[in-house]
């Protein structure tokens, strides 16, 4: 059974927010494609990571990487990327505030990711990011703390939040294209749908067990069209 190492944050871990506490899907997006497609994952994702600490996992695990019997390695990154301080950005919304990596450092990064896992005569494969609930999002990011100001900041315009989070899923696109690596495209799945939040969790942006349902049904047609035969 060929194995594919994978690289990103929560929703590649398969986390779900469900009565108000973060866990892994019992029936997790990494069971599934391994079930459908007849793989195992070595999963490395983590919750919170953005692409800097995905890059320190990365690095950390060159060997794994190596000596793995797959020539895939998966990447998903952005969601966490394109985050603010919301507390600073609360307590000082006229002040500057960046986000968690800049699109300069994202871009940069993740492309030094791609060009060492070709070094390694592997085939990086990205992961777009799946949409978010902006209404959902921003009641979230603001518990505890003063809707008003955030507001603010971001001109009363909620749907900002969703606008900065594509602007981070365009460049993954972009990347794919300059770098000349496969992307999966879990968007549009989302898109597809009348009320794409009925699969998403309350917090607006991590997907439920439907999600990522979408997300594995997404990949495995990937893999369907293109006729890529893992192990053979």
């Amino acid at each position: 059974m060929e194995t594919i190492t994978a690289f990103g944050d929560s929703v590649l871990k398969g986390v779900i927010y469900e009565d108000a506490h973060y866990k892994v899907a019992d029936t997790s997006l990494q069971k599934i494609c391994e079930e459908s497609l007849g793989i195992t994952i070595e999963n490395k994702a983590k919750f919170g990571s953005t692409i800097k600490k995905g890059e320190s996992i990365f690095e950390r695990n060159l060997d794994t990487i190596r000596n793995s019997s797959g020539q895939y390695v998966v990447l998903e990154f952005g969601g966490n990327d394109c985050d603010f301080n919301w507390k600073e950005v609360a307590e000082d919304p006229e002040a500057k505030h960046l986000p968690m990596s800049t699109i300069e450092h994202f871009v940069t990064t993740y492309t030094a990711i791609i060009q060492e896992i070709k070094k390694l005569s592997k085939i990086p494969v990205l992961l777009s990011l799946p949409p978010i609930d902006s209404a959902r999002y921003f009641k979230h990011i603001s518990r505890g703390l003063s809707g008003e100001r955030i507001m603010q900041w971001m001109r009363n315009d909620k749907q900002f939040i969703t606008n900065w989070h594509e602007r981070y899923n365009i460049e993954i696109f972009k990347l794919a294209i300059v770098n000349e690596v496969p992307v999966i495209d879990i968007t549009s799945v989302f898109l597809e749908k009348k009320n794409y939040s009925n699969y998403l969790c309350e917090d607006g942006i991590h997907p439920n067990v439907k999600g990522q349902r979408l997300i594995a049904g997404a990949i495995k047609d990937h893999v369907t069209k293109r006729k890529i035969c893992f192990g053979g």
